[in-house]
C-alpha cells in the first residue's frame, strides 16, 4: 500500500480524514497556526503560533483591533507599531492560504487511502506510554477542554497538543492578569477588574479557547470512526472466509450442531466476545462476523460514542462562539460588567446560536433510529453442549441481541 490512514505513536495519533476547508481556514484566520494544528501538522503549526504571539505582541495588533472596533481610531493609530505590523501581514495571509490549500490536498490523500483500504496500526507501546485505538465520548472531550484547556487532548491521547496548550494558555492567562480580574469581578468590583486586566494578552483567549474544545471534539469523533474502520477490516479478513459461511449453513442440517446469531455495536467488547468464544474450543472457521454498511442519511444532530460524523453541531457553534466571545471581550471593556463576563456571555450566545441554526437545518431531514444500533452480525456454529456457554459469553460481552437457529 502506498498510503496509511493513521500513525500511532506513544504521544499522539495522526490520521487522514475529511475536513471542511472553510472551517480550517476560519481557525487559521482567527489565529495563525491553528489551521495546521487541526491538520496535525505540528511543526508548521508551532512555528506559526509562536510567530503570531511574538509579532502580535510587538506590534500591539490586539489593542489596535480593540480600539478600532470600539471606534477609537486615533488610539488605534497611536498604539500600533508599524515596523512590526508590516512583517505580520505576509505571515498572516500565508497561514490562511496554506490552511485552505493543505486541507484540500489532505482530503484527496484521504480519499485515495480509503479507496485502497489502507492499513493502520492499532497499538503502540513504548517506555513512556502506550497508545491504542478505542472508542471515546466526544462530549467528554469537549467538557474537559472547556474546564481546563488541554485536558480534552489528554483524554484522547494527543499528548503533544495537550502539553503545548497547557503551557501556552497558562502563559497567556498569567500575562493577561486574568485570575486577578476574575477575583475582582466575582466580588462586584468591575472597574477594578477592568483596570487590572491586560487586553493585549486577553484577546488571544477567545480564539484559543473555542479552537481547543472544537478540535478535541472533532478529533474524538474521527478516532472513533478510525476504530470502526480498522475493526471492520479485521473482521472481514479473519471471520468472513467463504468456507466459514458455507460450513455454518451446512451445520443446520446436522442435528448435533447449533447455529447462533448475535448482533453487536462496534466496540472492543465485540473482539473480546469473539476471542472468548474461541477459548471455548470453537475455531475461526466456525465463526463469521459481518460488519454492516451504514445507510447514507442526513447527518445526525448529536454525535455520540455510537454514531458520529464530526460536522453535525460543532462547526458553526465554534465559529460563532469565537466571534461573539471576541466581540464580547472587546466591547465589554467599555461596559459595566467588564470584558471577562461579556466575553463569557458572548461565547455562550455564539455557541447556542450556532447550535440553534444547525438544529433547524438538520432537524428537517433527520431520519434513523435513536440510541445504540446493531453494527455487526456474528454467526457461530457450535455443538449443542456448548450452546448455553456461548450464549452466556455473548450476553456478558454486551451483545445487543442473541438468537438460536434450530
Amino acid at each position: 500500500m502506498r498510503r496509511t490512514r493513521a500513525l500511532l505513536s506513544q504521544f499522539s495519533t495522526n490520521q487522514l480524514h475529511l475536513r471542511n476547508p472553510w472551517v480550517v481556514t476560519f481557525f487559521a484566520f482567527s489565529y495563525p497556526g491553528f489551521g495546521n494544528l487541526i491538520l496535525h501538522r505540528y511543526a508548521k503549526a508551532l512555528i506559526l503560533i509562536l510567530w503570531e504571539l511574538f509579532i502580535n505582541h510587538q506590534a500591539k495588533i490586539n489593542l489596535a483591533i480593540m480600539y478600532t472596533m470600539q471606534g477609537h481610531f486615533q488610539s488605534a493609530k497611536e498604539v500600533i507599531d508599524e515596523r512590526w505590523f508590516i512583517l505580520y501581514v505576509g505571515i498572516y495571509m500565508f497561514a490562511i492560504w496554506d490552511a485552505y490549500r493543505s486541507t484540500v490536498d489532505i482530503n484527496k490523500q484521504y480519499m485515495l487511502a480509503d479507496r485502497e483500504d489502507a492499513p493502520m496500526i492499532t497499538l503502540k507501546m513504548g517506555v513512556w506510554d502506550m497508545n491504542y485505538l478505542d472508542k471515546k465520548l466526544p462530549w467528554v472531550a469537549l467538557a474537559w477542554s472547556a474546564l481546563v484547556p488541554g485536558l480534552g487532548y489528554l483524554y484522547i491521547h494527543k499528548v503533544i497538543s495537550g502539553l503545548f496548550m497547557f503551557g501556552y494558555t497558562t502563559a497567556i492567562v498569567y500575562f493577561s492578569h486574568l485570575p486577578q480580574a476574575i477575583h475582582w469581578m466575582m466580588i462586584g468590583h468591575f472597574e477594578q477588574s477592568k483596570s487590572v486586566i491586560n487586553m493585549q494578552w486577553l484577546l488571544y483567549l477567545p480564539s484559543i479557547y473555542t479552537f481547543i474544545f472544537y478540535d478535541s471534539y472533532i478529533s474524538t469523533v474521527e478516532q472513533n470512526k478510525l476504530f470502526e474502520k480498522e475493526q471492520s477490516k479485521y473482521l472481514r479478513m479473519y471471520y468472513q472466509a467463504s468456507a466459514n459461511v458455507e460450513a455454518i449453513f451446512q451445520s443446520a442440517q446436522v442435528k448435533s450442531m447449533k447455529f447462533i446469531v448475535a448482533t453487536f455495536e462496534q466496540t472492543v467488547f465485540l473482539e473480546m466476545a469473539i476471542t472468548a468464544v474461541e477459548r471455548l474450543g470453537i475455531t475461526k472457521d466456525k465463526i463469521t462476523a459481518l460488519p454492516l454498511d451504514k445507510r447514507s442519511e442526513p447527518r445526525k444532530i448529536f454525535d455520540s460514542i455510537h454514531t458520529a460524523d464530526g460536522f453535525s453541531m460543532m462547526d458553526l457553534a465554534a465559529v460563532l462562539g469565537t466571534i461573539f466571545m471576541l466581540l464580547g471581550a472587546i466591547y465589554g471593556f467599555e461596559l459595566k460588567w467588564g470584558p471577562i463576563l461579556w466575553g463569557i456571555i458572548g461565547a455562550v450566545s455564539g455557541i447556542l446560536l450556532g447550535f440553534s441554526i444547525k438544529l433547524m437545518i438538520l432537524k428537517k431531514n433527520r431520519t434513523g433510529v435513536k440510541g445504540i444500533t446493531s453494527e455487526v452480525v456474528v454467526m457461530i456454529q457450535c455443538e449443542e453442549a456448548l450452546l448455553e456457554k456461548v450464549e452466556e459469553v455473548l450476553w456478558d460481552h454486551t451483545a445487543l441481541g442473541v438468537s438460536r437457529m434450530a
